[in-house]
């Protein structure tokens, strides 16, 4: 839960640290959470060995972060008890503070620090913002966003298309689930198989895999992430059914899916596709995120896919953007692209 968080904790909420001549700053935080333009409040009091210390002079430091310089904000005096207080303290972002006593050798007291909640990312006004592009394009199109909060919106979330090579995403986990089963290790056959079916989205590649852990394993994984739309294919797996909602959801679970043992070996495939692949999502959010993505195409359906996972320090969602009727495959590149740069505000 995102709140106020206590460094060096003595109990919930409080602090404290000893100094010369027997003098301890204790310090609480109040209030327990802090949301977007509210205030904290830093409190405490100072003792020494007889008691309580009275009109000594505290100074606040605060400090951007791990690593920051502490820099004073503001002075107060201890008051009866050696009850000291700071409040209005407001921040747009994690803050981290500390009082010190400036007659007692500039006592140090416990650093706390101050996380301040961030809002849904994106927003519902750039969520907003991509459904009236996509309004506009050629074809049939649908966007699905998880937000770091788990949270679901988009346009046309359950609508069903074919998922092209996006669904070889969903058979990387099936294959790495059947090796943990198996106790296997990643050997030299097992990499054969899924680094050019990621890398390159080789097909052939992606059959041999498919044929591996057999359509029950997809089935398997598309009810784990609960993908309700999901489809198995008939025929050939590229027309596997898929929504824009099902695989925002997939990529925003999708390490829990993963056998931990190769949740490295994963993201580094799903973060290194070749260049002349990595079109879409991860060519507009690099380098401001990491990014764990699938396309696909078939070009004679005018179908263009992609769907990712998008990382950042405090910032984690997912998004899916699939297309059908496109005039060309280019066209649906630069859809993907524009429903991204909507999202992260990167629109022109």
């Amino acid at each position: 839960m995102l709140g106020l968080v206590l460094a060096m904790l003595v109990c919930a909420g409080d602090a404290s640290s000893r100094g010369r001549a027997g003098h301890v700053i204790s310090t609480h935080v109040r209030p327990g959470e802090l949301k977007p333009g509210r205030a904290a409040t830093i409190s405490g009091t100072l003792t020494g060995l007889s008691g309580a210390v009275v009109g000594e002079l505290l100074e606040l430091q605060a400090s951007n972060g791990p690593g920051a310089r502490f820099r004073d904000v503001a002075h107060t005096w201890t008051l009866a008890g050696g009850r000291y207080r700071f409040t209005g303290l407001r921040s747009a972002h994690d803050m981290r503070y500390r009082v010190v006593d400036v007659a007692s050798g500039h006592l140090t007291g416990p650093v706390v620090e101050v996380l301040v909640e961030l809002p849904p990312y994106p927003s519902i006004a750039r969520v907003l913002a991509a459904d009236g592009y996509l309004a506009h394009r050629a074809g049939r199109t649908a966007f699905a966003v998880v937000d770091d909060h788990g949270r679901l919106a988009g346009r046309d979330v359950d609508g069903r298309f074919s998922s092209a090579s996006v669904v070889k995403s969903m058979m990387l986990v099936a294959y790495l689930q059947m090796l943990a089963r198996q106790h296997r290790p990643l050997d030299r056959a097992s990499r054969a198989l899924l680094y050019p079916m990621i890398h390159s989205s080789d097909n052939a590649a992606a059959s041999a895999v498919l044929a591996a852990v057999g359509q029950w394993a997809i089935d398997r994984v598309a009810r784990q992430a609960g993908m309700e739309d999901y489809e198995r294919a008939r025929g050939w797996w590229a027309y596997t059914q898929v929504s824009a909602g099902d695989l925002a959801r997939f990529f925003f679970h999708q390490d829990a899916f993963i056998p931990h043992r190769f949740d490295r070996y994963a993201r580094e495939l799903l973060s290194t596709i070749e260049p002349s692949q990595s079109w879409g999502i991860p060519a507009i959010a690099r380098p401001e995120f990491s990014v764990y993505f699938k396309g696909g195409w078939l070009p004679e359906e005018g179908v263009v896919n992609e769907a990712g996972r998008l990382e950042r320090p405090r910032i984690t969602f997912a998004m899916a953007v699939l297309s059908s009727g496109n005039p060309s495959t280019a066209y649906g590149h630069e859809t993907i692209a524009a429903v991204t740069a909507r999202l992260l505000g990167r629109a022109r």
